[in-house]
């Protein structure tokens, strides 16, 4: 599987029929299918099937996987929480008449509008036409575009997931929780006491620290257990597990079943 390794935030990805591609946490995600067909898996929603002619969007904090069902052609959009897109649509997200849309991901349909915005942007790169500056005016134009040629209703279920308070809190919070293994040295990176972190953690996020990061652990050691080739031993120690033993009592009591159960079960799968 290939990894995004460029830094501008828009990007086209051309993907042959089985060939897939990851977008990591840390930024936000909006995936275009201008053609072919994508089924996409993320570390906490169910997995979707994208047509072409749709758009989907995934947070900051979620880990994309995309596969190309067949031949297909993708626009992958990154940005930050403190971005100008992000501005632009938080007047959107915030709104007091915001209804509940469910968990699921929504697709939104690719006007020709949005067409014409980023093949103009796709002629700027083939031209190498494409810095930073003239990019993060694109992204904005891109959100201008998003505000006034949908409705809100249409938008407020697209970007459902984006946070609507506390963004930096947030960003900072999936940022560090991967270099920490306990929600007592998360407050003390974030400069927080243990009970006044824990009181704005369930705040912005509606749930413990202490969950949170246990499930966050639970779905980036399965997702190394089903989706890459790395030995077990490997994503034990990647994950700071003391011994093989704690990693295998990890994985019964928060995935079901052993490493290699779930592993040889995952692959099994693929072949049906």
């Amino acid at each position: 599987m290939m990894k995004s390794e460029n830094n501008n935030p828009i990007e086209f990805l051309q993907l042959n029929e089985g060939q897939s591609w990851g977008l990591e946490p840390g930024e936000n995600k909006i995936i275009l299918v201008t053609e072919g067909e994508l089924q996409i898996r993320s570390s906490t929603h169910p997995d979707v099937d994208v047509t072409a002619s749709n758009m989907v969007f995934y947070p900051f904090q979620e880990r994309v996987v995309l596969k190309a069902a067949k031949k297909s052609e993708v626009v992958s959009i990154r940005f930050t929480n403190e971005s100008g897109l992000c501005g632009i649509l938080s007047s959107i997200t915030a709104s007091s008449t915001l209804k509940h849309f469910g968990d699921d991901v929504t697709l939104l349909p690719i006007n020709g509008l949005i067409y014409n915005h980023i093949g103009l942007v796709k002629k700027y790169e083939n031209e190498n036409f494409c810095d930073s500056y003239l990019l993060d005016l694109k992204l904005k134009e891109f959100g201008y575009i998003l505000k006034h040629f949908y409705s809100e209703e249409q938008l407020q279920s697209f970007f459902k997931a984006l946070p609507a308070n506390d963004l930096r809190f947030s960003e900072e919070v999936c940022s560090l929780s991967l270099s920490v293994r306990s929600v007592r040295q998360l407050a003390e990176r974030m400069n927080y006491s243990y009970s006044g972190f824990n009181k704005r953690f369930r705040r912005v996020f509606n749930m413990s620290a202490y969950n949170w990061m246990r499930n966050q652990r639970a779905r980036q050691v399965y997702q190394d257990i089903c989706q890459t080739s790395k030995s077990l031993k490997e994503i034990s120690t990647n994950h700071k597990f003391a011994t093989l033993s704690h990693f295998n009592e990890f994985c019964h009591k928060n995935l079901g079943n052993s490493p290699s159960e779930i592993r040889r079960k995952n692959r099994t799968k693929q072949y049906i």
